[in-house]
């Protein structure tokens, strides 16, 4: 029953949003809101009733094209918006006609059959919208927009409902269609309530929206007011401008890019449980005892039966909502406790929950069917610093991945923290199993990991425990364990089964760890040289630096003791940086004094990957004043593979610097022969686990004889450690290697004594390679050259 003729527009989309977002809506709402307050310019009768249909029916047009335009996910939440507007045009349309043709204002009359609909098609629109959001979210913003409309509800029928059928004239129908209109405000209230408790987002869109409903059930109110209150039936025209703003909001909206956003699924996590929330449902659940009590206390006639179903109402929604803030707390509880007892990073176990399983399968007297495994990342920390923590990440749920695959469905694994796990193996039912596992485990984990843009190799160290019967805490267990995986930094294999009798020089390698700072600063680090001998006439043309560590108490110490430690503390860089400086010091002392000797210095991976290698390199060569050719810099194959491409840009660099490149322990490795064609290196020195067993095993024979051949194929040289005794030397010249070093040829001497010592080689070697010409030593066959020529 309006007088006026209130219709919804909604504004249609910009074509291309990128380029003008947000443009048709702001003009659209502009110019809607301008005709909306001009309107009140026009007297009442054709002319302004002719305008109010227009921006009516320009609203529907709105609507339309930006729900093409825009393609929203829900579009029929606008198409229902759309159809809602064009029932009240067609009801303004309808109601105009009979006052500007006909001269009459029936009521009720052929308008109400289209006004009343559009409520329900209105809040079918809004319906659509929240039905997006799905989970948790949803069901508590049911519960609470339907307590909060409870408590409206009851205001609105008290001082609204009640009213207005009392003031309407007429029928019982006339009453009811009366009546009808501030419900359909209360279902309106009800589902826009729904839609801004649904969800936490708020693109403008939805702003806007929202306001126009506002809008709209403030104008409504007051009109349904005026049909009991005759000063403001006396002003109901101005009401106008207000349901046409809401049109105008509502095609703002659907023209807004924004539109799509809150058409779109929306990620409905559990809803924090907030203070403010539980006192405004405390508030909205008062409204029913304070509507009686300002009742009794002005006299005024009692609405009893509505507050009593209001009030069974609320009790049952407060109910339910209670019930669900319980179950969202112990859910909440619940999460608390994983996330306490889970990595962030892996999803495994923590070392918290870790400890407490270990321990509880031990006191359940679980042994002899389990081991224990601590697995520890290799450089880790370079990597991580060179490649980022995100691949870090990467890497170590990867890992993770491995070890639990490898545990199996009844094993247990957990990161202990930073490049750490452990696992709990079912696998391991008895002390023979240990090594095997822990091989298998370890061999899967050296497996490249194929990562978004790269392939990365990790290496690790594995110490085991089986879990016997003596073993009854979980707290020595691991402490043991972590005995063994540092026991496995200095086997070939990088394995270590608990041992008793390692623990104490663990124990002493830790200890030392935390000295080497004050080692560097008081320079205690010393440098002893072993020669590295011409194969074909016995010169020695190079040395290699080997540092040891003069310490205070304990005396000279060997690499072992602290170059692992140095690495994980990242004191591996000034640790080379000074044995460079003093190997560079020495070479110089030499060639002053007419020895021409090149120096070979080691370096790690993360001396590799340090920006400033180069410079330090050029810089340490010209303190000395030595050319770049009398140094020659080792490196792993492992090492040049933590990352390939910066390896290779610092290799380059130092190749063309005129330093000689090698690749030391070469065939222990787990490169591809594909690096070592593009690495810029001049000098392969073959491990000394292939050349001690030279004359013994054929297998070693033919590694080393194949990987000359390989060296000569890519003009490498090859250097052979581990000699032993001449018969070796001997037979690394029949395979054409270019040079050798070992205890058979000199021993590691302090700088001052390799003069001495070099003198001593060139002296006795000529002689043994003199009288093997003469009686050649006999190996598993001849060279391929030597196969070839004979031929």
């Amino acid at each position: 029953m309006r007088e006026t003729n209130p219709a919804s527009s909604r504004p249609a989309r910009a074509p291309d949003p990128r380029r003008t977002r947000g443009r048709a809506s702001r003009t659209y709402l502009g110019a809607g809101l301008a005709a909306a307050i001009a309107i009140l310019a026009l007297q009442p009768g054709p002319l302004r009733d002719v305008a109010y249909g227009l921006i009516g029916a320009s609203a529907v047009v709105a609507i339309l094209v930006g729900n093409r335009r825009n393609r929203p996910d829900a579009p029929i939440a606008w198409y229902l918006l759309a159809a809602g507007t064009a029932l009240w045009v067609a009801g303004d349309a309808v109601y105009s006609w009979y006052q500007d043709v006909l001269h009459v204002s029936p009521f009720p009359s052929l308008a109400d059959a289209l006004y009343l609909p559009a409520y329900v098609v209105l809040a079918g629109a809004l319906l659509a919208l929240a039905a997006r959001t799905d989970g948790r979210r949803s069901w508590t913003a049911l519960v609470d927009s339907a307590i909060v409309t409870v408590g409206i509800g009851l205001l609105w029928w008290v001082f609204i409902v009640a009213p207005t059928w009392s003031g309407t004239e007429g029928s019982t129908i006339a009453r009811l269609i009366a009546a009808a209109y501030p419900v359909g405000d209360i279902l309106l209230v009800a589902v826009l309530l729904r839609v801004a408790w649904s969800r936490a987002d708020r693109p403008t869109a939805r702003t806007l929206l929202l306001l126009a409903f506002a809008v709209l059930l403030t104008a409504d109110t007051v009109y349904d007011v005026s049909t009991f209150v005759p000063a403001v039936a006396a002003q109901v025209d101005a009401l106008d401008p207000l349901w046409l703003a809401s049109y105008v909001l509502w095609g703002a909206a659907a023209l807004h890019p924004s539109m799509r956003a809150l058409s779109r699924p929306y990620d409905a996590t559990p809803p924090r449980i907030r203070a403010r929330d539980v006192v405004a449902l405390g508030v909205v659940s008062m409204v029913g005892p304070t509507l009686i009590a300002w009742e009794l206390a002005t006299g005024r006639p009692l609405h009893l039966w509505p507050a009593i179903v209001a009030g069974t109402l609320m009790i049952t929604l407060l109910s339910i909502r209670v019930v669900q803030m319980v179950r969202d707390l112990q859910d909440h509880a619940r999460r608390l406790d994983q996330l306490a007892a889970t990595d962030f990073v892996t999803g495994l176990m923590n070392r918290q929950r870790f400890v407490s399983h270990l321990g509880a399968a031990l006191a359940e007297g679980r042994h002899g069917d389990a081991g224990l495994l601590l697995v520890d990342l290799e450089r880790f920390t370079e990597i991580n610093n060179v490649l980022g923590h995100q691949t870090g990440d990467a890497i170590l749920r990867a890992v993770g991945d491995r070890l639990v695959e490898m545990a199996g469905d009844r094993g247990v694994v957990a990161r202990l923290g930073g490049d750490t796990f452990a696992v709990l193996c079912r696998r391991i039912t008895s002390g023979e199993d240990v090594i095997p596992v822990a091989s298998a485990v370890l061999g899967s984990l050296h497996r490249p990991y194929e990562l978004p843009g790269m392939t990365v190799a990790v290496e690790a160290r594995i110490g085991a425990l089986f879990l016997t019967e003596r073993v009854v805490d979980a707290d020595v267990a691991l402490t043991c364990v972590d005995a063994a995986a540092s026991a496995a930094r200095t086997r070939p294999d990088r394995i270590a089964e608990y041992d008793e009798r390692a623990t104490a020089a663990e124990n002493h390698a830790s200890l030392l760890a935390g000295e080497l700072p004050r080692a560097l600063q008081n320079r205690e680090l010393v440098l002893h040289y072993q020669p590295q001998v011409r194969v074909r006439d016995g010169r020695v043309l190079a040395v290699e630096a080997l540092v040891r560590w003069q310490h205070p108490q304990h005396g000279l110490l060997g690499p072992d003791s602290f170059i692992g430690p140095a690495e994980q503390t990242g004191l591996i860089g000034p640790l080379t940086h000074q044995v460079l400086d003093l190997a560079l010091a020495q070479c110089a002392t030499w060639r002053r004094g007419g020895h021409d000797l090149a120096v070979a210095v080691n370096l790690s991976a993360r001396n590799l990957l340090d920006p400033r290698l180069v410079d330090d390199v050029a810089a340490a060569l010209e303190r000395h004043g030595l050319a770049a050719s009398s140094l020659e810099l080792e490196i792993t194959e492992s090492a040049a593979m933590v990352d390939p491409r910066r390896s290779m840009r610092a290799l380059e660099a130092l190749d063309l610097m005129g330093v000689t490149l090698s690749v030391d322990d070469f065939g222990t490795g787990h490169s591809s022969l594909g690096y070592l064609h593009q690495l810029p290196v001049r000098r392969l020195k073959i491990d000394r686990s292939f050349v001690t067993n030279l004359l013994t095993d054929e297998v070693s024979d033919a590694i080393v004889r194949s990987t000359i051949e390989l060296a000569a194929a890519l003009h490498l040289d090859v250097v052979a450690e581990g000699v032993e005794d001449d018969d070796t030397f001997l037979r690394l010249r029949d395979l054409r290697c270019a040079s050798a070093q070992g205890f058979g040829l000199g021993r590691p001497v302090p700088g001052e004594l390799v003069p001495a010592l070099v003198a001593r080689i060139e002296g006795r070697l000529p002689a043994v390679l003199d009288r093997a010409r003469l009686a050649p030593i006999a190996g598993f066959g001849p060279t391929r050259s030597e196969a070839v020529s004979s031929g």
